[in-house]
């Protein structure tokens, strides 16, 4: 098929935005990008799907979500929390879901991300919903099966280093999310990474993103404490170092595969940690807002070279699971570090799949990348910045393919 619209933007950084643009698609590849009236001529037998007034964009790249829980900010949170009474509130709200709530919430939360354009979703996987509907949904997804058990020494928790049986699929790629420096042990951490390296497997960890995870790390009074008390898990058990960084650099850790979500609080030296392991970052601005733990320092990380994606985190943490309002919500606070709309953009779609380790199949159109495209609205009003305008007024793409198949078109074809 070719697809046509008033704009085309690549996704590649310096951005390209081609006027009446045509992309040309077979078995799932982007086969050519260019002028309507070219690629038309040089490919006669191609089913031609118009989207006027419409912007073709690559197809938007969630790195972070936890799909299988439903809306539930208002019951676990309210501004005068602390994040650990987050997180103890979140445990006892989940106490009261069962297996047909996780369903639920996964289904749901899934046609949201294809009617606001994402194509592409790194979700953390913890009770088992996900992984099935993703494969039915059409979405390309790297599922990460969540890992918590904390104690002393090993003692058969090897056995939690398994992935699904029949792994993977020409959309679906397993990994494991060790959950936490502090919700997982020593011991498994290192035979996680032993795992790691064997099967070349991703792993995706939240980390450095509280002030009460910095202190417990460095044996100081930390509210993780009662946290500890709760699941009856002893203090000496708990990691040691400077930061969190450097701890998971002593257990050998930090590499390439592993995907870090938040790392609100990281120094210079850890910045430094990171580009030298070629860590990634998850970059959850709301999630980080609503729960009070501070503004990771994207600027800095970007300079560095460090790989950003952009991330919703799960309906416990922030309002929706839509990317532009992630994209508007990341602009508003570190435009002012010199963040453009455009890298915003870049970050939702290019750098989110080199941080997923995609970019060789998804995250821009080009020629050989897979067909993860997405249609939006032409913004009503031209400020002269596309991506800015973007920004601002788009909610809902009209249109979302991935692998070369629609997932959702409000219609083929769009009046002028």
């Amino acid at each position: 098929m070719i697809l046509t619209s008033s704009k085309l933007i690549s996704g590649t950084l310096p951005g390209r935005i081609i006027p009446n643009c045509a992309v040309a698609v077979s078995r799932g590849i982007v086969l050519a990008t260019g002028p309507i009236e070219k690629l038309q001529n040089r490919f006669p037998g191609h089913a031609v799907h118009q989207f006027k007034n419409a912007v073709l964009l690559p197809g938007l790249i969630n790195v972070h979500t936890h799909l299988e829980l439903p809306s539930l900010l208002k019951t676990v949170h309210d501004d005068n929390e602390s994040f650990v009474d987050w997180i103890i509130n979140l445990i006892r709200a989940k106490k009261r879901l069962g297996t047909r709530d996780y369903r639920n919430a996964v289904r749901t939360n899934i046609e949201t991300l294809i009617r606001t354009g994402t194509t592409t979703v790194g979700e953390i996987c913890t009770h088992g919903m996900s992984p099935v509907l993703l494969k039915q949904s059409g979405l390309r997804a790297l599922v990460f099966h969540e890992i918590i058990n904390m104690g002393s020494g090993v003692r058969g928790q090897g056995s939690g280093i398994q992935l699904p049986r029949g792994t993977g699929s020409a959309l679906i790629k397993y990994g494991l999310s060790p959950h936490t420096p502090y919700t997982v042990s020593e011991p498994l951490l290192r035979a996680i990474n032993v795992f790691s390296k064997k099967t070349g497997i991703r792993l995706s960890m939240h980390v450095a993103e509280s002030k009460d995870e910095l202190a417990l790390l460095q044996r100081r009074a930390s509210s993780l404490e009662r946290l500890y008390g709760l699941a009856q898990w002893d203090l000496d058990w708990a990691p040691s170092g400077i930061s969190s960084f450097d701890y998971l650099n002593k257990i050998g850790l930090l590499s390439p595969r592993l995907l870090v979500v938040h790392a609100v609080h990281t120094t210079d030296r850890d910045i430094a940690l990171i580009k030298r392991s070629n860590v990634s970052i998850a970059h959850c601005p709301r999630s980080n807002k609503e729960l009070g733990v501070g503004r990771m320092p994207l600027h800095k990380m970007l300079d560095a070279g460090i790989p950003v994606g952009l991330g919703t985190d799960s309906l416990a943490s922030t309002q929706s699971l839509s990317l532009w309002d992630e994209m508007r919500f990341a602009y508003q606070i570190h435009r002012r570090d010199g963040v453009t709309p455009e890298v915003i953009l870049a970050i939702a779609t290019s750098l989110g799949a080199k941080a997923l380790g995609m970019d060789k199949e998804t995250g821009s159109i080009e020629p050989g990348k897979r067909a993860d495209i997405i249609a939006v609205r032409l913004p009503q009003k031209n400020t002269g910045n596309l991506y800015s305008d973007l920004l601002r007024e788009t909610n809902y793409c009209i249109m979302n393919m991935v692998n070369g198949k629609f997932l959702y078109s409000a219609s083929r074809s769009y009046p002028a």
